[in-house]
């Protein structure tokens, strides 16, 4: 039979782990927003080159999705709302990768998923198949430095997150998630934001109820 006492610690656990996970999903977003600032202020925009008009139009497209990112996630409360801040910026990603492309005199790149292996990376521009370490082959969409990285037989540069004590693979932080990909004919990294997010709360708000417990 269940106790009241019980009950308000089940409360307890899972209010904890609900801000855990916000202050998570909010801490990677802000890194998410902090890099994309950084690649967009690095770009050298020629405004008298053959494509000055594009160029233009896709430098102001990546400063408006870095602008709208960051206003999101200041006024984000849930993390939801955290996570719809990953649309505005593979918007900026993208637009950044088109003024990339049309100062190197190369066509525009597709509009597909950011890359698997780091979503910073931008865009994906090809498919491979590959396999993680103690897993099964899939097939994922990549950048073409980790594409290349690959096919020279090297490691891709893949984002790392704290999970406890520890900093893993993004892609390795939700183990029902990875389970979940074995299968799947092309992983992506929608929705990664939130699942990694809740894979860190859940490790840190079991250490932070553990503590509590053993001061009582």
């Amino acid at each position: 039979m269940r106790t009241p006492w019980g009950a308000r610690r089940d409360r307890r656990e899972q209010e904890l782990q609900s801000a855990e996970e916000f202050r998570s999903a909010r801490r990677l977003a802000r890194e998410d927003v902090t890099v994309l600032g950084e690649q967009v202020a690095e770009l050298d925009v020629d405004l008298e080159g053959s494509h000055s008009h594009e160029v233009r139009d896709f430098h102001q497209e990546a400063l408006d999705a870095y602008a709208a990112a960051a206003a999101a996630l200041e006024e984000a409360s849930t993390v939801q709302e955290v996570g719809s801040v990953e649309e505005l910026l593979n918007k900026g990603r993208y637009a950044r990768a088109a003024v990339l492309a049309l100062r190197a005199d190369e066509p525009l790149p597709e509009r597909r998923g950011p890359c698997f292996f780091n979503p910073q990376h931008g865009p994906a521009v090809t498919t491979v198949s590959w396999t993680p370490p103690h897993g099964t082959e899939r097939e994922v969409e990549v950048c073409r430095n980790d594409a290349v990285r690959l096919d020279d037989g090297e490691a891709p540069d893949v984002r790392q997150v704290r999970v406890g004590d520890r900093y893993v693979p993004w892609y390795a932080a939700d183990d029902a998630a990875m389970h979940s990909w074995s299968s799947t004919a092309n992983a992506s990294t929608s929705g990664w934001l939130s699942s990694v997010a809740k894979a860190e709360a859940g490790t840190r708000a079991g250490v932070s109820q553990a503590g509590m417990m053993g001061r009582q």
